[in-house]
């Protein structure tokens, strides 16, 4: 009689958009999958995310003439974080991303766009391709339905991994699962797929004491398990003080703004109505300037033009159905409305336009958009934690190394799990990093688990 309760192929634990890519990249070689997700109710970061896949050379952008490879995306990566990130692992992800958007528009049926309103802060071209509303649900969701079609595939919900098992050699070989952890589950490969600790206030405090009490806006499901499984079994881990903050929470409202605001020409300034640093910047670091500023807040002003081009996107239609968002026919109006002196925002509006003319400021922005025109609005902004970047050490095929360098056997991670592309500071995300981790890396340790159980068989 078998001591294992449950036996598979292949163990994904996490049902985010890695673990979900991790179980359709094994799913479709063949092999069992079982997927494990200890809450699927509390959502992932990738649901909460503006699904935002960034990727070189898709039919997308042939389709509107943009040139830009994958190797240029890698350089704009590690150019964002100074170089503090593996560089054969960045490129892998990147040259993987043209795989994941075709499967996930052929193989998956996810409706995907190339987003061509804006530029984003540190990208050579454009390469972020979202789904409908820019919202990761609908990716979330095509996922679970495409995986639903495999007869190889199992999804158990609400069934938490306590803790991995391994043999005397060292190599991992099930976890121990279900309600009471009772349950033994084996498994020839397992993929930690649990994304980071940005909802453990202990590890933050640890690694990220500086964000540990500021706004999470990330999934409740992030609590750091994976990790802390992998440190168990004498696992090295990168980057754990790295994060993507985020600077355009609306404090108080539960929304928030969206990154492009700035790129279409908005303008920031403090509760004096001030200019105080360069609009045109990561918002990753942009939450840790705004934490700085009188009250811990900015406002970011915009105009009808903006607000219109932005009004179909889930997290700004978010924002404006909860009320954060001020309207003011004049800048006297607006300024009223905001409770900000009027002359100062006019000055500060005035200054941007000026800025634009000659391509730079006092403050060094390049990106200035289209001069701002009446009607306006504002929304008080503030800073906080999108999700941690720190994890288990991979190699370029998503698998765990030990502090020595060896590989544990059998083990995988990816995205949040796994150590992320941003290096050690909140200045080194690029916008869709978190993303691009996320399914690259589990479509990369999906297949090659797959594919490593099969040639074992032959």
């Amino acid at each position: 009689m078998s001591d294992w309760d449950l036996e598979t192929d292949v163990l994904v634990v996490g049902a985010g958009g890695c673990g979900l890519m991790a179980a359709y990249g094994a799913a479709r070689k063949g092999v069992d999958v079982v997927l494990l997700e200890k809450n699927s109710r509390l959502g992932s970061n990738t649901e909460l995310s503006s699904g935002s896949v960034a990727a070189a050379g898709t039919r997308f952008q042939r389709a509107l003439d943009i040139d830009g490879t994958a190797e240029q995306m890698a350089e704009d990566v590690l150019r964002k974080n100074k170089g503090k990130a593996n560089p054969e692992i960045v490129l892998t992800l990147c040259l993987k991303a043209r795989d994941v958007v075709d499967l996930l528009v052929d193989e998956v049926g996810l409706q995907l766009n190339l987003n061509n309103d804006a530029d984003r802060v540190g990208h050579s071209f454009r390469r972020m391709h979202n789904p409908p509303g820019r919202s990761g649900a609908p990716l979330v969701g095509a996922m679970h339905a495409a995986l639903g079609r495999f007869p190889n595939f199992t999804f158990a919900d609400h069934t938490p991994v306590k803790r991995l098992l391994e043999d005397d050699s060292g190599s991992v070989t099930g976890v121990m699962a279900g309600a009471t952890g009772d349950n033994r589950i084996k498994a020839g490969k397992i993929i930690l797929a649990t994304n980071g600790f940005g909802a453990n206030k202990d590890m933050l405090r640890r690694y990220i004491p500086e964000m540990a009490e500021v706004e999470y806006i990330g999934s409740a499901n992030s609590t750091g398990e994976g990790i802390l499984w992998g440190l168990e079994l004498g696992a090295a881990v990168e980057h754990m003080t790295g994060y993507q903050g985020h600077g355009y929470i609306c404090p108080g409202y539960g929304s928030r703004l969206s990154p492009e605001i700035p790129i279409l020409g908005g303008v920031m300034v403090n509760i004096h109505g001030d200019r105080f640093s360069r609009e045109d910047q990561g918002y990753s670091e942009l939450g840790g300037v705004l934490l700085k500023q009188p009250r811990s807040v900015g406002i970011m002003v915009f105009d009808q033009r903006i607000h219109d081009i932005l009004a179909p996107t889930m997290h700004f239609r978010e924002a404006i159905e909860s009320g954060a968002l001020r309207r003011g026919e004049t800048v006297d109006e607006l300024s009223a409305a905001l409770n900000i002196d009027a002359n100062r925002l006019q000055t500060s509006i005035d200054e941007c336009r000026a800025g634009a003319l000659v391509g730079n400021d006092r403050f060094g922005r390049q990106l200035f958009g289209d001069p701002l025109r009446p009607p306006f609005y504002g929304a008080y902004i503030t800073g906080g934690l999108a999700h941690t970047q720190g994890g288990l050490k991979v190699d370029v095929n998503a698998r765990v190394l030990r502090t020595d360098g060896s590989v544990i056997p059998n083990l995988y991670a990816g995205g949040g799990t796994s150590a992320g592309i941003s290096g050690d500071e909140p200045e080194g995300y690029l916008s869709g990093n978190g993303l691009l981790s996320a399914l690259s890396s589990g479509l990369i340790a999906g297949e090659h688990a797959a594919s490593t159980l099969r040639a074992s068989r032959n």
